[in-house]
């Protein structure tokens, strides 16, 4: 790789850089009132470096972040439970023979390497960062031994660019790798002269800063494979060395997983968070707590007034002893001011700014979603007791599955695909577009909201039937005509998550119901038959009787009667 393409890999890692320098300075200020140890701000990394206390006195908002994350672990994504389901675009093709046992198969096989990787850790690190930050980042990588795995990033440490339509198609970063990672990566031929030296020096564990761009590949030649004219290009470099690339790798798909909490436009790069709406409480929080520390100081060890009579340094520890030569009253050590502080006040305004932090948060949601997960409440009492905030989570909760889970699915969907480890699709739905439906407790709990409204009109046209059908069954049996009760029970199924295979398809209840139909026909036939059968054993009974019933002169009832016939 030449000069110019590597000039050009820095020229557009510079401009990405560039354009984040704007948000740096909220992030730093999130990352010090909220998670220190979030947000990467330092030369290099793996330093030890203590909580600043004298910023961080409270840490409400912090506990509250994990919080947030862990709720949208366990309702989003848990790892205990099943929070995806596979189907087809064209529900019809769920009737082609060995479908759902496909699907429920390929489910299988994708739950099997997400349990083996390391997502659910990238997961809950980009929740964490998507509560402070507004922005989360990871990728997702193949791997030989667990076929995935994925690498977090946190604020900072990372920038992004976006297509016309608003997508992230962009990732730079910085990172430090050891001499000897550098060389183990890249191979030595592929080091700067200085990384060399180095390494031949015994100098392993020197830190080296590197450059990393992923962007899409728009010299890409059609019809040539080769790792640098994939899709998506991959470059890296020692940052601030003339030296050419350490490699230039490809991807046949973007590795980079970026979600936004939420964003005032399209063209907006980096998201705004439930961290960004409570930075002013926190602020507020960490001010309280401070003037109430320094409040208990005064009450407790006060400010004192030594006047010119003290004979040595006075001594206002407990028991101590300071003399003076003084006559005059008040003279010596005495407090310089006596204050009374109402700390009860203190308390109620921290709760106040704890419960809006807790609000912007989530965190009563959160934490009966916590519940939910130790099979304390069910998706419906989460709906009814949380609905308004189930609600104002729409939005968020939709953007999260367009760029977080939509993409992750994909991305390994895709890269099971490559490596065969998909099996093949039954005939007759090759090339049938998939489609991931979401079953967690939270999207559970926001369709429970439409179960909610489909009990209500049953119950209302159960009301109606209970009332009006004494008196008028007709007006009773034309209510119940109205609901079609075989769609309703398929519409609360599929809103309620159950499995697929616990659900009968159209085609198979329609096979049911003919059965059961021409069962009743030949009951109902046999019934018929049995009658007859019954009506000519009686008759023949009769005319036997008939037969045999004689007169004097020998004559048959049975004779008579068919000769008044005749």
């Amino acid at each position: 790789m030449n000069q110019i393409t590597k000039n050009e890999f820095k020229k557009r890692w510079n401009s990405l850089k560039t354009e984040a320098a704007s948000w740096t300075a909220s992030w730093q200020m999130l990352s010090d009132y909220i998670n220190q140890k979030r947000g990467w701000f330092a030369s290099r990394p793996n330093r030890g470096q203590m909580i600043n206390h004298q910023i961080l006195l409270e840490n409400h908002a912090t506990q509250a972040n994990k919080i947030l994350a862990s709720g949208l672990l366990s309702g989003m994504t848990s790892p205990s439970r099943p929070w995806f389901k596979l189907t087809l675009d064209d529900v019809t093709m769920d009737a082609v023979p060995g479908t759902r046992e496909w699907l429920d198969e390929v489910q299988r096989r994708m739950e099997k390497v997400l349990n083996k990787s390391n997502i659910y850790s990238a997961f809950y690190n980009a929740y964490e960062e998507l509560g402070q930050f507004g922005t989360s980042c990871f990728l997702i990588l193949e791997d030989f031994d667990t076929v995935i795995r994925c690498r977090s990033y946190t604020a900072g440490e990372y920038y992004l660019s976006i297509d016309s339509r608003g997508r992230i198609n962009g990732f730079a970063r910085y990172y430090w790798m050891t001499v000897e990672q550098l060389v183990k990566e890249f191979g030595l031929e592929s080091c700067s002269p200085q990384v060399q030296a180095q390494w031949k020096n015994g100098q392993a564990d020197n830190w080296i800063c590197v450059s990393h761009l992923i962007e899409e590949n728009t010299k890409r030649t059609e019809g040539v494979e080769t790792f640098d004219n994939k899709k998506y290009r991959s470059a890296y470099w020692e940052y601030g060395n003339d030296n050419g690339v350490l490699a230039v790798r490809g991807y046949d798909r973007f590795p980079v997983i970026a979600t936004r909490w939420e964003t005032a436009t399209t063209d907006q790069i980096y998201g705004f968070g439930p961290g960004w709406y409570a930075l002013g409480n926190v602020k507020e929080l960490q001010r309280t707590r401070l003037d109430k520390l320094i409040a208990q100081e005064k009450m407790h060890n006060p400010p004192m007034i030594e006047d010119a009579s003290v004979l040595t340094h006075s001594n206002i520890m407990p028991g101590g002893v300071t003399k003076v030569t003084g006559q005059t009253p008040n003279t010596g050590v005495r407090p310089a001011y006596q204050i009374n502080p109402v700390l009860e006040s203190f308390n109620l305004l921290e709760a106040e700014l704890k419960s809006s932090i807790d609000r912007d948060f989530f965190v009563n949601l959160f934490m009966m979603l916590l519940n939910f997960d130790t099979g304390k409440m069910t998706a419906t009492e989460v709906a009814e007791r949380q609905q308004e905030k189930i609600m104002m989570m729409g939005p968020v909760l939709y953007k999260l599955q367009e760029e977080l889970l939509d993409p992750v699915m994909e991305l390994i969907y895709g890269i099971m695909l490559d490596n065969g480890l998909i099996p093949q699709p039954p005939e007759g739905i090759g090339g049938a577009a998939m489609r991931v439906k979401y079953v967690s407790i939270l999207s559970q709990a926001q369709q429970a909201l439409g179960v909610e409204q489909i009990n209500r009109v049953i119950g209302y046209v159960g009301n109606i039937v209970a009332m009006i059908g004494p008196i008028n069954p007709q007006a009773a049996q034309d209510a119940i005509d109205v609901l079609n009760i075989g769609e309703s029970v398929r519409e609360v199924s599929g809103l309620e998550g159950i499995p697929a295979r616990l659900v009968r398809d159209k085609a198979a209840v329609a096979e049911l119901q003919t059965a059961r139909q021409e069962q009743a026909l030949q009951q109902q036939q046999a019934q018929q038959a049995g009658m007859v059968a019954q009506l000519a054993g009686s008759a023949a009974d009769t005319t036997k009787k008939l037969s045999d019933a004689k007169d004097s002169q020998g004559v048959s009832a049975l004779d008579k009667l068919m000769a008044q016939v005749k």
